[in-house]
């Protein structure tokens, strides 16, 4: 295994500077493989160039010892017959042999005294007197010298023509010195023979005898013939082993040469062939030259290549280091975190980003697994995943888990996980986080706000359709309730038609509140906005529940002391706590704890509820607790629908907790409920806290207030409604002028609009409204007191009616003691 320094110098070693060395190594290869051919081509153009000489060497060897056999058969033959006498009478017939021997000039036969006693011809001219020359001294003092060679020289019959001496002894018949017979030999014949061969520029062929006197040499510049040029060691090895091939100083060339030198078979001479060391290795240098060329040439192709695909990978490494670091800083700067882990060894990297996001650096996850950071709630759900991931190479996973903050606190996670564990360049699970507590808050309070927008969508629907009934109901109740009051006033006292009068008017005010619960329900009236105090509103509510609980159940109750203001209907509030009470103790089923908890709470930030958003500021909070079976998060989602219910049939309408919602949010307050199987129901609401004086609800009826014969113009559509105010009026002391159509009380007012002290119109009405009727009233008598009836009473009903000069608006049913009230305020204040 390669230690870490070497995997560490592994991997600064860029794929440009690889390449630059594998091609330093290449072009090193190539020149070391130039030098090795050079080298070798050198070797074999010298072992060539010594075979060649070797060769030619022996070819001229031989061809020279032919040549001059053939001349020493004919002195042989000649010595064989005897004197000198007897030799010179033949000379006639080695005159014929002489066509046969062109190498020869002549043949002389020569006497005992020197002198020539016979001749072949006249051609080969020697001078008389051969006394003194070396051969005949030779031949004459040695009995057994044998064939004779003689220095080169000069002669013919300008005595320019190369010549020398092959001679050998006559006998007498008692053995005694008879003279000499000798073969003139034409050098020429020999130069024709080695100039007949190429031996090329430098090249050089001799004939020279053992002694080292050159006999001839082709070519010639420097006249070596005659010359005597000795080399000791060719020598030597030419007696020993008859041929020397080898390289030597030329002392003609004053140079190295190599030669082959040979000796000529029976003779005492040497055929030397040989070159210069210039011209021998002439071919290997053009070879050389060639190599070295073609090495230049290859290695500058490669050096180019190199050079090129460096540039080129230069150019990739360069994009791709550009891309890392655009990578890495994507990576870095990301809002997302990423991790890498592999099953054998945990996490081995962490991106900053993940630091940013959950507080953890890559030394707090090192080798850890990363379910280590999850929810226990998820844990399992991942292992599985995980595991199945990784039979699968290439899968992606997303999936959305809850992962625990450096700081102990819960983050919402989606988590995508890669499995490129097969990926060369990854080999590893990647893990990219992305924070989404942020968009899992809004879509839970996008959930809250759809389900509140459904509730309020219900809420409307059901409201109008409760609006228009409670709208039609008032107007039958009105008539019910004129009627009823005149019988009471009229009936006499004690009698059964007095009380049977007084049982249909209080019948008459129930259905009158039940109109207004309605109302209230689907909030279409408000009640009344006052400073109330709510701990006095829940212990007086509380005192009517504790009087109707179970035995099995107990309730414990903590109010404050002090008062606790805030703005609403006390009627309305009283309901809320009913109803919930109610619902709390229906649910623990006889056997239980209700608690009841009233305090104020002060909230520092805006915080959004189930069912409501409370802001920074003081508030009453009220909370109604109970032990009983709870509610799953589908009943918990519903359970202010109107109509919805869980009870039993005849046992609940599905309109209390409705009606909670109503008065609640109505009076600017939130709600919050939290509740499961098993563990009861908690119902928290918050209400806005105010610091005023409570209004007092204990009103003193007094006599009622009467008119003077005012005129009043009454307006209703309704019969016989419009029939019971007008009866009403009339006893009352003012005298109505009733229209059922607005259109012709409009043109009756138009006619003498100073006719009337008062007018009182109904609201809804075919043709023009209340509210319009009104407005063109006030814009003609614009200190006209004008009273609105209308079946519910809302913020936009009283904007409109302001707007349309009204003084005041009578909420239908309206009893005769309000009709008369009202009249005697708004006349008062002509």
């Amino acid at each position: 295994m390669p230690t870490a320094g070497a995997r560490s110098a592994a991997s600064r070693i860029t794929l440009t500077r690889a390449l630059v060395a594998l091609g330093a190594v290449l072009v090193g290869i190539n020149v070391a493989s130039a030098i090795w051919d050079a080298r070798t081509d050198r070797d074999r153009t010298e072992l060539r160039a010594r075979r060649n000489l070797s060769n030619l060497s022996g070819l001229l060897s031989e061809q020279t010892a032919a040549a001059l056999e053939a001349v020493d058969l004919v002195l042989r033959d000649a010595v064989r017959d005897g004197t000198t006498a007897k030799v010179a009478a033949m000379m006639p017939r080695l005159r014929d042999e002489m066509i046969h021997i062109p190498q020869v000039a002549g043949f002389l036969v020569i006497d005992a005294d020197g002198s020539v006693v016979g001749r072949t011809n006249e051609t080969p001219t020697i001078d008389h007197g051969f006394a003194g020359r070396a051969f005949f001294t030779a031949h004459r003092e040695a009995r057994d010298a044998g064939l004779f060679f003689s220095e080169p020289y000069k002669g013919g019959g300008d005595g320019t023509r190369w010549r020398f001496v092959m001679s050998r002894r006559l006998n007498t018949p008692n053995g005694a010195f008879s003279g000499v017979i000798a073969a003139v030999m034409e050098i020429e014949n020999f130069d024709r023979l080695y100039r007949m061969i190429d031996v090329g520029e430098g090249g050089f062929i001799n004939l020279r005898a053992r002694d080292g006197t050159i006999i001839t040499r082709v070519p010639d510049p420097r006249e070596a013939r005659g010359r005597k040029f000795p080399n000791p060691d060719i020598s030597t090895a030419v007696e020993r082993e008859g041929r020397f091939t080898g390289w030597t100083t030329s002392p003609i060339l004053n140079e190295r040469v190599l030669v082959s030198t040979v000796a000529v078979r029976g003779f005492p001479l040497e055929v030397l062939v040989g070159a210069t060391e210039a011209a021998v290795f002439a071919p290997w240098h053009s070879e050389a030259s060639r190599i070295f060329l073609r090495t230049v040439l290859t290695s500058a192709a490669m050096l180019a290549l190199i050079a090129l695909a460096a540039w080129g990978l230069a150019r990739r490494e360069r994009a791709l280091q550009r891309k890392q670091r655009q990578f890495r800083a994507m990576i870095e700067h990301s809002s997302d975190g990423v991790i890498l882990t592999r099953p054998e060894t945990g996490i081995f990297y962490a991106s900053p980003g993940l630091e940013r996001m959950l507080g953890y650096t890559i030394e707090d996850l090192r080798e850890r697994e990363p379910y280590e950071l999850l929810h226990p709630d998820h844990v399992e759900a991942t292992r599985s995943r995980r595991s199945q991931m990784m039979h699968s190479p290439g899968k992606v996973v997303t999936v959305e888990t809850m992962v625990r903050h450096k700081d102990g606190s819960w983050r919402w996670i989606e988590n995508t996980v890669s499995n490129l564990l097969e990926e060369p360049s990854v080999r590893a699970l990647v893990m990219n986080f992305r924070d989404i507590t942020e968009r899992k808050l809004a879509d839970a309070e996008r959930s809250r706000l759809e389900q509140r927008l459904r509730q309020a969508q219900k809420m409307e629907a059901v409201g109008r359709l409760a609006g228009g009934i409670a709208h039609d109901f008032n107007n039958i109740l009105g008539g019910i309730l004129g009627y009823a009051e005149m019988l009471v006033e009229q009936t006499a006292a004690g009698s059964p038609f007095k009380r049977y009068a007084q049982n249909v008017l209080t019948a008459a005010n129930r259905a009158r509140g039940l109109v207004d619960q309605i109302l209230a329900y689907s909030r279409s009236q408000r009640g009344k906005r006052v400073a109330v105090d709510l701990s006095r509103i829940v212990a007086e509510t509380l005192e009517l529940v504790r009087g109707s609980l179970d035995p099995g159940i107990s309730l414990e109750a903590k109010l404050p002391a002090a008062p606790l203001q805030v703005f609403g209907d006390a009627t309305q509030l009283h309901q809320v706590v009913m109803n919930l009470c109610t619902n709390a103790i229906q649910a623990m089923g006889g056997k239980g704890t209700l608690r009841v908890t009233l305090e104020t709470a002060e909230v520092g930030a805006e915080r959004s509820l189930a069912h409501g958003t409370v802001v920074p500021g003081t508030y009453a909070r009220l909370a109604v607790e109970d032990t009983g079976t709870g509610m799953d998060e589908a009943t918990l989602g519903r359970i202010f629908e109107p109509f919805f219910t869980t009870k039993e049939v005849g046992k609940g309408t599905g309109l209390g907790l409705a009606l909670v919602y109503g008065i609640i949010t109505d009076a600017s307050g939130a709600i919050d409920v939290a509740s499961a199987p098993g563990r009861g129901t908690a119902f928290t609401i918050y209400m806005p806290r105010v610091d005023v004086a409570v209004a007092d609800d204990d009103e003193k009826q007094g006599p009622v207030a009467r008119g003077n014969g005012e005129r009043v113009l009454v307006v209703d559509d309704e019969q016989p409604l419009l029939a019971v105010t007008a009866e009403v009026l009339s006893r009352l002391g003012y005298e109505p002028i009733a229209f059922s159509e607005s259109l012709a009380a409009l043109a009756e007012f138009e006619a003498q609009p100073g006719r009337f002290d008062a007018a009182i119109t109904d609201e809804v009405m075919p043709g023009l409204s209340g509210t319009e009727l009104a407005g063109v009233i006030h814009r003609r008598r614009p200190e006209l007191p004008i009273l609105l009836v209308s079946g519910y009473i809302g913020p936009m009903m009283s904007e409109r009616a302001t707007a349309a000069g009204v003084n005041e608006v009578l909420k239908k049913p309206v009893q005769s003691r309000e009709i008369a009230a009202a009249l005697a305020r708004v006349l008062a204040t002509r």
